[in-house]
């Protein structure tokens, strides 16, 4: 595996991508990224989009192949990625996920749902309107998530509190002008104790979550 920082140089090329990255958001990032790894017919690298302190969007990206060089886009600094980890090592850790929960409608099929917003939702239907107190009910709904114990149990991990919601961002993307592709993503930050390494890593190579192809799931980890 390889961890790779990506950060969009300034140039005529780079101002066309961000145009498209304007338009299309997370899918547009997708397809610039996947450039990198020619020949591949399926996604096999998760990322993660931040702003660089040049104000260009910059890309960490977990992959299985070294990503190619594009010096008229991209400056990409690569390394081998192969944590060491054993039962009881602590865990700094950084997560843009996509927390869904299974709702059932009206005709009793179940469809996924945003978990802030459907906590929003029903606190609504309850009469509250504050929006301090929904704000609450919406990043404890989150919390909520994350610690779930069969979702840790199955990550193979537990957590030494938990982790703060950093931000909450509603996305919107399209892969052609009648395919609307709309998904929210939260931003965690905590502290984790690897119970089972060998599930825990296999989780780190894969992602967490959903909307992995859009920029979430990919969990940055450093031991404290």
């Amino acid at each position: 595996m390889y961890l790779s920082k990506v950060s969009m140089i300034r140039s005529s090329q780079s101002a066309q991508e961000l145009l498209k990255i304007g338009t299309n958001g997370n899918y547009a990032s997708h397809q610039i990224l996947w450039r990198l790894f020619s020949g591949e017919q399926e996604r096999t690298f998760l990322y993660r989009e931040e702003i660089g302190p040049d104000g260009l969007p910059q890309y960490f990206v977990l992959s299985q192949r070294e990503p190619a060089q594009n010096e008229l886009v991209f400056s990409v600094q690569t390394k081998p990625y192969r944590p060491l980890l054993n039962a009881g090592d602590r865990l700094a850790f950084r997560l843009r996920v996509n927390p869904t929960v299974s709702v059932k409608n009206d005709t009793g099929k179940s469809q996924k749902h945003d978990v802030l917003m459907h906590a929003k939702h029903q606190a609504k239907k309850q009469g509250i309107k504050s929006g301090t107190e929904l704000k609450c009910l919406m990043e404890d709904a989150a919390r909520s998530w994350i610690s779930d114990e069969r979702r840790l149990l199955a990550w193979g991990i537990s957590l030494d509190f938990i982790p703060e919601v950093e931000r909450y961002t509603q996305h919107m993307s399209s892969k052609a002008k009648s395919q609307k592709i709309r998904f929210s993503s939260v931003d965690f930050e905590g502290v984790l104790t690897v119970v089972e390494p060998t599930i825990f890593l296999s989780r780190l190579v894969c992602g967490f979550g959903r909307a992995k192809s859009l920029g979430c799931g990919l969990m940055l980890i450093r031991k404290i």
